[in-house]
């Protein structure tokens, strides 16, 4: 794989693991804050541009991490046109692994392309996407069902993830440079942090099936709205927590897979490593 004898490929990418991780570390701290002091959840990704938006050097850290997240969506996208496997002929596994890596791509390219504008003082539009696809589809009689099959989709992808974390599919393999010690425990806040991702995917998906069913579209949403939601619920603050605490592993994971993180080699695949 000729992409990654080029050292500023790797360093980009490297970059973006760090970006991402970054990323997922801050919607974590911003939830963790505001169960503490008994606030209203405002999480997700919308929730963290806004707040750096609000730092004194808010401006120069919005650009930071809109340049940083762009390494990701280039590995996302590199993963997607090589790999993963080493078979000529794909298979439907593969195929919708490819899709998944593309998907991942556009919605870390849309974050950034928020970050960026908000670092040039450009308006940008903070609606739920989620939730206006919801609005546009209940205009259709399929529409509910639609939003059901898409609910039930977003589940599996979450249950894949806790699944990969469980099993370690989705643990990225570290070069043998990194402590033994500390290579073992990352792998372990892995799982804790996968796992988390995987139960936000559920969350998701599940209010997703609830909009269908009950044919409301502000019931659908993403991150922000699972939080949301799950703030109204018995025993919320205790879910939100536990989330918020594994978005915190994951972010840790992520940056020591930005330093030590194996990047396959040209006689290997991209594989089903899925971090």
């Amino acid at each position: 794989m000729k992409i990654f004898k080029k050292s500023w490929v790797r360093w980009y990418m490297r970059l973006g693991h760090g970006a991402k991780g970054a990323f997922y570390g801050l919607i974590g701290l911003l939830a963790i804050n505001d169960i503490i002091h008994d606030q209203p959840i405002v999480a997700g990704s919308e929730a963290v541009l806004a707040d750096l938006d609000s730092w004194p050097l808010g401006s120069a850290v919005l650009g930071l991490l809109a340049f940083g997240l762009l390494g990701y969506v280039l590995w996302r996208l590199t993963q997607a046109s090589i790999g993963p496997g080493h078979t000529e002929a794909l298979s439907i596994r593969q195929v919708l692994q490819r899709c998944g890596y593309v998907a991942s791509g556009i919605t870390y390219l849309g974050i950034a392309q928020s970050a960026a504008k908000l670092a040039l003082n450009l308006a940008v539009d903070f609606d739920d996407t989620i939730e206006d696809l919801a609005s546009v589809l209940f205009e259709q009689d399929v529409g509910p069902w639609m939003l059901l099959g898409v609910g039930i989709g977003v589940v599996a992808v979450g249950c894949l993830y806790i699944y990969g974390a469980v099993s370690g599919g989705y643990i990225n393999d570290f070069h043998r440079d990194l402590y033994r010690p500390v290579r073992r425990w990352a792998k372990v806040i892995g799982r804790v942090g996968i796992t988390a991702r995987g139960v936000g995917f559920v969350l998701i998906g599940a209010y997703l099936i609830k909009a269908a069913y009950l044919v409301d579209d502000e019931s659908a949403g993403g991150l922000g709205n699972v939080f949301d939601e799950l703030d109204e619920v018995f025993l919320g603050e205790y879910w939100l927590g536990a989330i918020a605490l594994g978005f915190l592993a994951y972010a840790i994971y992520m940056i020591v897979a930005a330093f030590y993180r194996q990047f396959p080699t040209v006689d290997s695949s991209i594989g089903a490593k899925n971090g």
